[in-house]
């Protein structure tokens, strides 16, 4: 009996000890399958601390933006001779025997490594994207040069003198090393240009090889050009662009794959609409003894990987209530173009560290990313203002991520802002980043894009130029934009000559322009 009754307490134990065991194996798996997810999620959040966002929140909050007040609005003139071309901007047709236009759209002044404006040797310099007879799209954008005498004092469009391609041969000064990527070059994209130093007769440009190749691969790539006296001494004689010293003309950057997303990458993503590639629009800034490179690229596995994961990341949408709701809505509908875009957005702005012979030292990570709602972040260009530093960004809104007919017939530029260092986070300004938004539409003659913020030698009442181009594919009003801190202001009352680079010239009444684009 007694036997019988050890023998039974022995089997209730073993069965209570195996529960017991059971218990604690499930414990620990789940423990185990927390860690795996807690580590993830700390992996995905180092990657992107320090990231500012540009989020589906911000993007549908810009019509309520727009109808608090005026500061956020482009200005509209009634001025026709602000609709003028360049008069200089000719070419010589041989097999027409006539003079024709020269288109120019994007352009950039020629800074000092500062950022404020040049002056080369008593010229103001201007680079922009050109073509012969209209604008081409593609193939065969090269870069051309405009000259304005600083001692003439003239402000209208008049004074800007053309003289000609930046780079009379594909790759000329080319540095000598195998380069297969400028071996493929096509066209000329947008950029910047540095006058290193004082009395330089040379000119440090970066810009986009653009390969154009399937989905339009490029590449940031930089040379160094020399520009003469017209006459061989007098600089008052005018410029000349000495094609025989090009040098230095090679490749910095084409992505890592890890960071920044490669072209073959994005090749092998499709979807029902085009996926955007970008490593264009590079933008070089000098902070202390150090070289910096900004660009427009798109975010890669490290930085958030496009795809689904756009969908699984609340921070992309702005906070988890706009999440859950917003989600729902674009996944209640996986066959629209809107589902698509969001699917395949990823736009970033990059930034590099630049070693002094303009090689890669460090690959850095996004100042900012637009992962669900952005696939393109056109042509930064970043600053230091009282000791904050400024990230400014143009679009257009047919590239967001969206249906709404408000967001997609506008244009627009959204700026950032770092309180601790240019490597420090970037936060939008004015609350959701948006600096301006234009509303006329494309077929206006006075449509203008590819915004760019110039900061002036001397900045009077926190008052800074806005340059474009506009419809008539020449030098657009520049506007003007007050900084103050976390928050801007566009001057809508009044707008500079065509392609102004400083804040004394003459200037025109102007209005607010009106929130409804016409000519759709």
């Amino acid at each position: 009996m007694q036997h019988r009754h050890t023998t039974k307490k022995k089997f209730h134990l073993s069965k209570r000890n195996f529960w017991i065991l059971f218990v604690l194996f499930l414990l620990i798996a789940a423990a185990a399958g927390f860690g795996y997810q807690h580590r993830h999620r700390i992996r995905v959040a180092y990657n992107q601390l320090g990231v500012a966002k540009f989020t589906r929140a911000d993007m549908t909050s810009v019509q309520s933006s727009m109808t608090k007040s005026n500061d956020q609005r482009s200005p509209q003139f009634t001025e026709n001779k602000l609709l003028s071309d360049v008069p200089s901007s000719r070419y010589y047709d041989t097999k027409t025997g006539q003079w024709d236009k020269v288109a120019v759209w994007d352009s950039w002044p020629v800074t000092k490594p500062d950022g404020t404006v040049a002056n080369f040797h008593g010229y103001r310099l201007v680079m922009g994207l050109t073509s012969k007879g209209q604008r081409v799209d593609v193939n065969g954008v090269k870069i051309g040069l405009y000259a304005q005498k600083i001692s003439d004092n003239e402000s209208d469009i008049s004074s800007w003198q053309y003289l000609g391609d930046v780079f009379e041969t594909s790759g000329e000064g080319h540095s000598g090393k195998k380069d297969e990527y400028l071996d493929m070059l096509k066209s000329e994209w947008s950029g910047s240009t540095t006058m290193m130093h004082e009395n330089d007769t040379t000119l440090r440009v970066f810009y986009t090889n653009a390969i154009v190749n399937g989905n339009q691969a490029q590449a940031l790539t930089t040379a160094k050009v020399q520009l003469d006296p017209a006459d061989g001494s007098d600089w008052n004689s005018g410029l000349t662009i000495n094609h025989e010293k090009a040098s230095d003309h090679k490749t910095v950057f084409v992505g890592d794959g890890k960071i920044y997303e490669t072209y073959d990458q994005a090749a092998k993503n499709k979807g029902k609409v085009e996926d955007s590639f970008a490593m264009r629009d590079p933008h070089f800034v000098v902070d202390g003894d150090k070289y910096y490179l900004t660009f427009e690229g798109n975010t890669a596995r490290d930085s958030g990987e496009q795809g689904a994961a756009n969908f699984k990341n609340y921070s992309y949408f702005g906070n988890y209530s706009f999440y859950k709701k917003d989600l729902n809505r674009i996944k209640s509908n996986v066959n629209s173009n809107e589902y698509d875009r969001a699917y395949q957005a990823n736009a970033a702005l990059g930034k590099l560290e630049l070693n002094k012979d303009f090689t890669v030292k460090k690959v850095m990570k996004p100042m900012v990313t637009a992962n669900a709602t952005l696939d393109i972040m056109e042509r930064p260009n970043l600053f230091e203002y009282k000791g904050k530093w400024y990230l400014f960004t143009c679009f257009t809104g047919k590239s967001l991520s969206t249906n709404d007919p408000y967001l997609i017939n506008k244009n627009y530029m959204f700026g950032y802002v770092s309180d601790n260092g240019i490597n420090g986070t970037y936060k939008p300004l004015n609350g959701n980043g948006l600096v301006l938004q234009g509303n006329l539409a494309e077929s206006d003659p006075a449509y203008s894009y590819a915004y760019l913020v110039v900061r002036p030698e001397k900045v009077v009442n926190d008052q800074f130029v806005v340059t474009a181009f506009q419809q008539s594919h020449t030098f657009a009003p520049s506007y003007i934009m007050q900084i103050k801190g976390h928050k801007t202001k566009m001057i809508t009352n009044k707008v500079l000559d065509q392609g102004a680079l400083n804040l004394d010239g003459k200037t025109y009444k102007a209005t607010a322009q009106d929130d409804t684009p016409t000519n759709k």
